[in-house]
């Protein structure tokens, strides 16, 4: 069984004053010499940093409106960005904002990004799914903290419904070519040359085209159940997302 640790040195540190916020650490370096020894014998060097700060900074605390993104950038070429504002909380309640160099790093990049000033969380398209929990390190010296946010992505892939699947012409009605003329009906097909004189068209049937998503979270240990937002039975209708790149495998048919 060990014993408790016994204190055996007690140093008083002095500094200079107008040290400015968290200053960088300061490196301490002592050596432990023992009576009768060598003093030409090598000896071990122990290296402490010290902290040295105006301010008794006890807590590192990021700051973000939401902690939810629904990753829509694979449908729109567009980031989803999240701005992150670092605070310092000191001991007597007092906030203050950083001014030293933070480091941050997302702890899943396939998921969630961080930019490298440590201002921005985004998704920008190129992640391959989505997560609840992913976190999020930052760290100044030697505080550290975190966010954890949900992910959620769009299962691809999409799902496109129809109003009607099938689609025919519509018989004796025809539309004049030019943009101010208005809709010709008959079934007088006498007048048929004479229509297709002044250069009319067939008229075609039209349906309403919507294009649905599931959106997922992925688990984090690589498993393949998936949570759906909101539910398994919920697909979102993200039409207007996706309605500048929608485009008809073969426009001669439709």
């Amino acid at each position: 069984r060990m014993s408790e640790p016994a204190a055996f040195l007690h140093l008083d540190v002095a500094v200079e004053n107008g040290t400015g916020g968290l200053a960088p650490a300061r490196p301490l370096t002592w050596q432990v010499e023992y009576p009768g020894q060598d003093p030409e014998a090598q000896k071990d060097k122990l290296v402490w940093e010290i902290q040295v700060s105006e301010r008794d900074v006890r807590a590192l605390v990021p700051l973000v409106q939401e902690l939810e993104i629904l990753n829509t950038a694979p449908l729109t070429g567009i980031p989803r960005v999240i701005p992150v504002k670092l605070v310092a909380v000191e001991a007597g309640g007092g906030v203050s904002e950083l001014t030293d160099p933070v480091g941050c790093e997302s702890a899943d990049k396939q998921v969630l990004q961080v930019s490298d000033s440590c201002d921005l969380v985004f998704v920008g398209g190129k992640e391959s799914r989505g997560a609840r929990g992913v976190r999020v390190d930052f760290w100044v010296r030697r505080l550290r903290a975190e966010l954890s946010f949900s992910v959620w992505a769009p299962l691809l892939p999409l799902r496109v419904q129809l109003g009607d699947p099938i689609l025919e012409q519509l018989r004796g009605w025809r539309l004049p070519e030019g943009p101010d003329s208005a809709v010709v009906e008959s079934e007088d097909t006498a007048e048929e040359p004479e229509r297709r004189a002044r250069g009319c068209r067939p008229q075609f049937q039209r349906t309403a085209l919507r294009v649905l998503a599931h959106f997922v979270a992925h688990p984090l240990d690589g498993g393949r159940h998936l949570s759906y937002l909101p539910g398994p039975e919920w697909l979102l209708d993200v039409t207007h997302l996706v309605a500048a790149r929608t485009r008809v495998q073969d426009p001669r048919v439709a």
